[in-house]
């Protein structure tokens, strides 16, 4: 008569405390599932870093310190939900769980020996994003992964052979644990948040921990979440803060506002078409700053062939950095969008396949093949899905590069662009080519025998002396690859974009500047956010621009000085044209104008950059 009070007596009739020992009585293949998911998860992490990807590699299985409880909890969590049911059910719940689980670790195995990165479910809403290489996915497994499945195989063999001997209808509990399982779950979920909470929000471990944060490298996201918490995470950011949100009428009257008053409606000048017709490449060099240009330390100066560059350059001399929480990603994307960065979380990850206006496209109009490169695995900022996204029609990461020396934080600029040369020679012309270096990066550790800078040891041991190898060490690289496509008759051919992706020594490392007691000019301790920005062709009569600008103005100053006609982008570019603009300011990324202060209406425009750009990214504004 009372159906539902019937079942919920029989769900409660046995005390948590008998609940519980009945389920451990009967909770073997509880521990099993448990047992066998911790073990497959380790696995994979400490595979990662193993030869080939194809091994166990122990000592490299986290990138720091992780929650290991809570590592264990999320397991607990899903492995709890089998005790709602009666035994038949739950065991079979268990069984999906666990091949569930297997099928995603194996084929996350294989995804990243493709693109040092791991499945998304947001490869089901966009599947062109799932494999932007075109890789034969299957040539990359390998024996080692089936370790992730043999268990399954015992399983179905071990139930097949019950069933034939007809054991499977051994009496067992057949009892529902709600109760227990709730606590359970809910003591995880309990253990969870509070290490989010202390690690993530407190920084109670002051950054020697993190948890439910994304990072750059695919490897220290998954490390510090576990495998199983990054695919939870990747799901519930998929529908949160990844989901792209619908735009109210006032909202999308707003961005379109703030685009038509971006227009500053101005007739063209000599700058227009300046080097039409020309293979434009675009190096976006690591962590370089506009100070040590034309600067010497000890007499020397610390980027000779840049300073070669400057009397056939123009060279923007007030070119300021304007990246956020993706750093060197959001260099990219400034550079090839003209959209300022989101204000939280990083674009390459949160919406890498949006559609923008994008520098690629506009010159892939003009017959341009267009390709990117980075010296470092497609997963990393996930920027090969977005450069797929953003319109690069070529796209070499490191697997299409022999990896034969480390500098600094990985592969060698020496190597790297000594074999880039060689290959873009080789491209239909005209080409856009975008890449960037690496081994100036922080913490700025050149090799010894590849510092040539003469500094005093005390200086030297500093991390402004550091600084100054490093960025001498890639200068040298770069004068070495201008001189490769000046013998192949391709710098003729060429015009050559320099930047730098964010500042560096000044960004990350102020307080050690600060505690550097002598210091040969005291003007280097200072941070000016400066970077930067000139374009070289051979023989042209060098110019300097003092325009105020940033990197959001890169896309409209090149796609003018190519060619591209203004009205092709003035209603998606958030920058100006930094050679035909009456504007002499820019925001930066902290909120603060810098320049010819504007006032009224002008100012109002500037101020409201940042949230018209986050409408348009959260909104994938420009694909309707």
């Amino acid at each position: 008569m009372f159906p539902l009070a019937s079942q919920l007596r029989q769900a409660f009739r046995i005390r948590p405390a008998n609940s519980l020992r009945l389920a451990l009585k009967n909770g073997k293949f509880l521990y099993y599932t448990f047992l066998a998911i911790l073990l497959k998860s380790l696995l994979l992490l400490a595979a990662l870093h193993a030869p080939g990807v194809a091994g166990v590699d122990i000592g490299h299985m986290f990138y720091t310190v992780p929650p290991i409880f809570s590592h264990l909890m999320i397991i607990v969590f899903f492995v709890a939900i089998g005790l709602f049911f009666k035994s038949k059910v739950r065991r079979l719940y268990l069984i999906v769980l666990n091949v569930i689980i297997s099928l995603v670790l194996f084929c996350d195995l294989i995804y990243y020996r493709a693109y040092a990165a791991f499945l998304s479910l947001r490869f089901l809403e966009h599947p062109a994003g799932f494999n932007p290489l075109a890789l034969n996915l299957g040539g990359f497994i390998r024996l080692f992964d089936f370790w992730f499945l043999i268990d399954l195989i015992l399983i179905v063999c071990v139930m097949l052979v019950r069933k034939n001997r007809k054991l499977g209808t051994t009496r067992q509990s057949s009892h529902r644990h709600p109760v227990l399982a709730a606590l359970v779950m809910a003591a995880a979920v309990s253990v969870v948040s509070y290490d989010h909470y202390r690690i993530d929000i407190k920084d109670t471990t002051n950054g020697q921990m993190m948890f439910v944060r994304m990072c750059w490298v695919p490897f220290q996201t998954m490390s510090n979440m576990s495998p199983i918490g990054y695919h939870l995470y990747d799901g519930l950011r998929l529908f949160g803060d990844n989901k792209e949100h619908a735009l109210a009428p006032q909202e999308r009257a707003d961005v379109q506002a703030w685009f038509s008053q971006q227009d500053e409606n101005l007739p063209d000048n000599a700058y227009k078409g300046k080097f039409r017709g020309k293979n434009l490449i675009i190096i976006q060099v690591e962590s370089l700053e506009a100070f040590v240009l034309n600067e010497q330390v000890g007499g020397q100066e610390i980027t000779p062939n840049l300073n070669r560059l400057l009397g056939s350059s123009l060279q923007f001399t007030n070119f300021y950095e304007q990246v956020n929480n993706g750093t060197s990603s959001d260099s990219d994307l400034l550079t090839t969008t003209s959209v300022f960065p989101l204000r939280e979380g990083s674009n390459f990850y949160r919406y890498p396949t949006n559609v923008y206006n994008t520098l690629p496209k506009l010159l892939e109009g003009m017959g341009y093949q267009t390709i990117s490169s980075h010296p470092e695995p497609a997963g990393n900022w996930n920027w090969v899905e977005a450069h797929h996204s953003i319109g690069y029609r070529k796209i070499w990461d490191l697997s299409q590069f022999n990896v034969d020396e480390q500098v600094g934080i990985g592969f060698s600029d020496e190597s790297y662009l000594r074999q880039l040369s060689d290959k873009i020679k080789d491209q239909k012309q005209p080409f856009l080519m975008h890449f960037v270096t690496l081994s100036s990066h922080g913490p700025f550790h050149i090799p010894e025998k590849k510092q040539e800078l003469r500094l005093s040891p005390e200086f030297n041991q500093t991390t402004m002396g550091a600084y100054f190898q490093a960025v001498h060490y890639a200068d040298k690289q770069i004068g070495a690859f201008l001189d490769k496509l000046d013998k192949s008759g391709l710098l003729e051919q060429s015009v050559i974009a320099i930047y730098g992706d964010h500042t560096g020594v000044h960004k990350y490392y102020q307080d050690q500047i600060n505690a550097i007691a002598a210091i040969e000019n005291e003007e280097w301790r200072a941070p000016t956010l400066k970077l930067p920005f000139l374009v070289y062709q051979k023989g042209l009569q060098g110019e300097t621009i003092d325009q105020v600008g940033g990197q959001v103005d890169t896309l409209p100053t090149l796609a003018y000085l190519m060619g591209v006609d203004t009205h092709q982008f003035s209603g998606t570019a958030m920058g100006k044209n930094l050679v035909n603009t009456k504007r002499n300011f820019t925001i930066l990324n902290d909120g603060t104008l810098v320049g010819d202060q504007p006032d009224g209406r002008e100012k109002t425009h500037i101020l409201d950059s940042f949230k018209i750009a986050d409408l348009v990214h959260e909104s994938n504004f420009f694909a309707k």
